[in-house]
């Protein structure tokens, strides 16, 4: 299970929104997305709703990316990988998949991310730039970077 090359990534189906789901509960808590969400990303951005997975088709993560209403835009809303699979490069394998994916005419992908949180290594050696920080993002104390991939 650490070969990289044996993970599969790709649209993920409906049989995998309660996996999904489960997932997120389980890396962020009270800041998880609901059940629901997941269900109509699942119908909006079915082609942004990405998972990662094992070859026993054990989901090990997943990314939502949706357009925004700026046709040249993206954004980020989640990267998630399950505590036992991380640092193996599956969050890589997720974004640069799913960046790969988008049309040609999306020249801008942003995200947040908490301060703290080491994903924003990762993101910022993608080519994602720090734009700024903003106090209260989603509320009192849940600060957020800003960060911008120019394609």
């Amino acid at each position: 299970m650490n070969n990289p090359s044996l993970i599969s990534v790709e649209a993920a189906g409906k049989h995998q929104l309660q996996a999904i789901y489960r997932l997120e509960q389980g890396l962020f808590g009270d800041h998880a997305y609901p059940d629901f969400f997941f269900r109509q990303s699942f119908d909006c951005w079915p082609s942004g709703l990405r998972v990662a997975c094992d070859q026993a088709d054990r989901l090990l993560g997943y990314i939502l990316l949706a357009r925004s209403e700026q046709a040249d835009c993206a954004w980020i809303l989640s990267v998630a990988v399950d505590d036992a699979a991380q640092g193996r490069g599956i969050g890589r394998r997720l974004i640069t998949e799913s960046l790969s994916a988008l049309p040609d005419g999306v020249t801008r992908v942003k995200l947040t991310v908490a301060p703290e949180n080491p994903a924003r290594y990762l993101y910022a050696r993608l080519g994602f730039v720090e734009q700024g920080l903003e106090a209260d993002y989603f509320g009192p104390g849940e600060d957020r970077i800003l960060m911008i991939l120019q394609r």
